[in-house]
């Protein structure tokens, strides 16, 4: 399913003119990176194309074209981002599951899967060596 749907989006790319692609693609910078619409567990690529007028399948070839991976792949991508950012403050005290549901996920699984497919790691063993590593680093201390 994954090389057909690849083959489609390089089909939709050779049709698209450079100059729509890179409107398109402002569009996903607008909606998903600067307006984080990835924040929205049911924020999907149709309601992305409706948002910036175009369709489905263009939002994904220029997502293939620009990002070198499906509009999932994104979206998931920047929602681990930010749950390892959230992660990685020492002064969040949100739980785990807190996290997840910020940064878009609607599930815990979904969370679980996405963080360690690209972390390598779950979000507690991230978060523990996060500290871990806090409380190792040497402090600066300044003349004053």
């Amino acid at each position: 399913m994954e090389n057909q749907n690849n083959n489609i989006e390089r089909t939709y790319i050779k049709r698209i003119n450079k100059s729509t692609l890179a409107d398109i693609n402002r569009g996903i910078r607008n909606y998903i990176f600067v307006g984080k619409r990835y924040r929205n567990p049911y924020y999907t690529a149709q309601r992305l194309a409706d948002d910036i007028h175009t369709n489905s399948r263009y939002v994904s070839a220029a997502v293939r074209q620009y990002y070198n991976c499906t509009y999932n792949a994104l979206i998931n991508r920047l929602r681990v981002d930010d749950a390892k950012e959230m992660l990685s403050n020492i002064e969040c005290s949100m739980t785990i599951e807190d996290i997840s549901f910020s940064s878009g996920f609607a599930n815990r699984q979904s969370f679980y899967t996405a963080f360690y497919k690209f972390t390598g790691k779950t979000p507690k063993e991230y978060r523990a060596y996060i500290l871990k590593n806090l409380e190792n680093s040497p402090v600066e201390i300044l003349d004053v």
